[in-house]
């Protein structure tokens, strides 16, 4: 199973046929082709699986073709129009758009089912060695629950079909309900705990395993999903309480537990006691490197691994999309940070510069005085990754933590690619990189977002290529070790705000970054639950941003009414980025796909509609406002 994700050309076999999307539920696969064929020789078993793997989508592709989680939350903004992620921004979707439905959940349906058929004929092949059927088996039960984890994320309670292929009939499937969330949550926290004990810590000959399950993945997605649960959205919210499936029982839990963070911070702790993941670069000596590497580099770096479960891709998709036009014969520059992020990361004295907005408006930054920040004038400034860049630099850029010049990439700057620099790019109205009357590949805050750019890959002198050798691999980190202890520390701080691990955890996450321990620059929120809920969301906030997280824990926090908002960024109507010039000024950006920059967030977006296909085939109980 060599580079088992390399490639989205994955092998589907006669068995395995695709069918219509609303056929997801119903198909049984074909018996004479599978069961007499596939599974007798080790090779098309081991294909069978890579299929199943095959139903993941390609995490690292911010442009919003296939998912929407990177354009629909307030980390950054892209410019294309007629895509389908600005009805999910400016609240104009229903059940009828079947938006994202393929990626979100057909696919996921049909992964499950794929699932659930090589586990019943896994054991049936003669070649392979009952230890590594016993490791097949559970790889494809851990897809399998993952795949219910990407279902829940996005629509809450789903169906559950159960470990046999399903053929409903039609009368069946006027019948079928999706199970509660309490029963969903507890299926796939206990299969992935059980699946966790079939599963190795790690495979040997890890070059070619990478996107493996693993015993610390299964316990990883559990994590998450078992904080997602604790959460306000899932955890007894009152706007779900008449949410009543046809047969009178709640959709929701109804009534808000505590234990939940217990079970929470329990199911973080367990993969911290594994004892085998760690931060690239935990001493904080060298962060520009160490993150660097964590998210340029594939398969462990120095020895740590960091990256608990991850997806292997060509660096296309996102290099094109965060490429400066003026850089590269290919290059679309168009997904930017919002302002919102660029304000969220700390200064280096470790204290958070913006801490709020006047009214809620951007444009009126609270500043905190203690912090030495100022976005008033220009002086020369190194950069601190491309030394050799003296320039004459906004103040808003100046003296910030590590993690702010990994990510963000501003107006002026030089593009660095391996040995290649080209100076200035330029993000304003009419520049070589900026918005024009008839440009559609720009960004629209006048940022680009920096991180998993390797810079030390010459990408501008190889033409309109797409391959390998010109882009590299991304091992996209579906869930990575800081999340983890993120988890932790969010989780404790719920139910016992006191706890010592909380400040341990946390700060080591921030040591990593080079930013002073929390209780330093914070030490009155120090057993302040309150208060350090908004650290460590703040802290969340910067370390995982563009993960494809921050979508969902806006919704889950039940935030997303305050922080889906306005997008605000630089003037890149401006006609030039000259110091003290108009394109320094805390915009409105009013080219979000063509739209006013005011998007717009109603509580029914909490979570995705049931699709209205879907609602016709099953007659299930849709979600609320829908």
């Amino acid at each position: 199973m060599k580079n088992i994700l390399k490639t989205f050309g994955l092998l589907l076999l006669s068995g395995t046929a695709f069918v219509a999307c609303d056929d997801y539920l119903d198909r049984q696969p074909d018996e004479q082709l599978t069961a007499a064929q596939i599974f007798q020789k080790a090779k098309t078993t081991e294909q069978y699986l890579t299929n199943v793997y095959g139903y993941q989508s390609n995490y690292s592709d911010p442009s919003g073709q296939i998912l929407p989680w990177s354009c629909c939350d307030d980390d950054g903004s892209i410019v294309f129009t007629g895509r389908n992620y600005s009805l999910i921004n400016y609240d104009t979707w229903n059940p009828d758009n079947n938006i994202y439905r393929s990626q979100t959940y057909n696919n996921l349906y049909k992964g499950i089912r794929e699932a659930n058929y090589f586990m019943q004929h896994v054991f049936e092949c003669p070649e392979m060695s009952e230890i590594d059927k016993g490791y097949h088996y559970n790889e494809a039960r851990f897809l399998r629950a993952y795949y219910y984890s990407l279902l829940m994320s996005a629509y809450g309670p789903v169906f559950l079909i159960g470990d046999d292929p399903v053929d409903f009939t039609q009368e069946g499937l006027n019948e079928r309900e999706r199970n509660t969330w309490e029963e969903c949550i507890n299926y796939v926290a206990n299969e992935l705990w059980e699946t966790s004990k079939g599963l190795p810590d790690v495979w040997t000959g890890e070059t070619a395993n990478y996107g493996r399950a693993t015993k610390g993945a299964a316990l990883a997605i559990r994590s998450r999903m078992l904080l997602y649960s604790a959460r306000k959205l899932f955890n007894g919210n009152d706007l779900y309480k008449g949410v009543i499936d046809k047969y009178g029982n709640p959709l929701f839990p109804t009534v808000y537990d505590e234990k939940k963070w217990e079970t929470a911070a329990q199911a973080a702790k367990d993969v911290i006691d594994m004892g085998i993941y760690g931060l690239v670069g935990a001493d904080g000596t060298d962060p520009y490197t160490s993150m660097h590497d964590l998210y340029t580099k594939v398969g462990p770096v120095n020895g740590v691994t960091e990256r608990i479960f991850t997806y292997l891709v060509n660096a296309y998709n996102w290099g094109v999309a965060t490429t400066p036009r003026a850089a590269r014969t290919r290059a679309y520059g168009s997904y930017g940070p919002t302002q919102k992020l660029v304000d969220a990361f700390a200064m280096a004295n470790g204290r958070y510069p913006i801490t709020g907005y006047t009214n809620g408006d951007q444009a009126q930054p609270i500043i905190d005085p203690e912090s030495g920040y100022s976005e008033t004038g220009f002086s020369t400034f190194t950069h601190p990754i491309y030394g050799d860049e003296l320039k004459n630099t906004f103040m808003m850029y100046q003296n910030r933590e590590p993690r702010f010049y990994i990510n963000v990439f501003w107006s002026g700057m030089t593009w660095h690619s391996g040995n290649v620099k080209k100076t200035d790019m330029q993000f304003y109205n009419g520049g070589n990189s900026g918005y024009g009357a008839t440009q559609q590949n720009y960004t629209a805050t006048g940022y680009l977002a920096h991180k998993f750019i390797d810079y030390t890959r010459d990408t501008a002198t190889n033409g309109d290529k797409y391959d390998i050798a010109t882009w590299g691999y991304l091992n996209w980190p579906i869930i990575r070790y800081a999340e983890i202890l993120l988890n932790y520390v969010e989780a404790l701080n719920e139910y016992d705000p006191g706890n010592p691990d909380i400040l341990t955890y946390l700060n080591m996450v921030r040591k990593r970054a080079g930013v002073p321990d929390i209780d330093k620059v914070y030490p009155e929120a120090v057993g302040n639950q309150t208060q350090m809920r908004e650290l460590i969301r703040r802290e969340r906030h910067v370390e995982l941003c563009y993960e494809n997280l921050r979508y969902f824990d806006i919704r889950t926090w039940m935030t997303a009414e305050t922080e889906h908002g306005d997008v605000y960024g630089m003037n890149v109507d401006a006609k030039d980025h000259k110091p003290n010039g108009d394109f320094w000024k805390r915009t409105l950006c009013a080219h979000d796909s063509a739209r006013d920059g005011h998007r717009k967030f109603s509580p029914r977006g909490y979570l995705f509609p049931i699709s209205q296909e879907e609602m016709d085939r099953t007659n299930c109980t849709q979600n609320y406002g829908w």
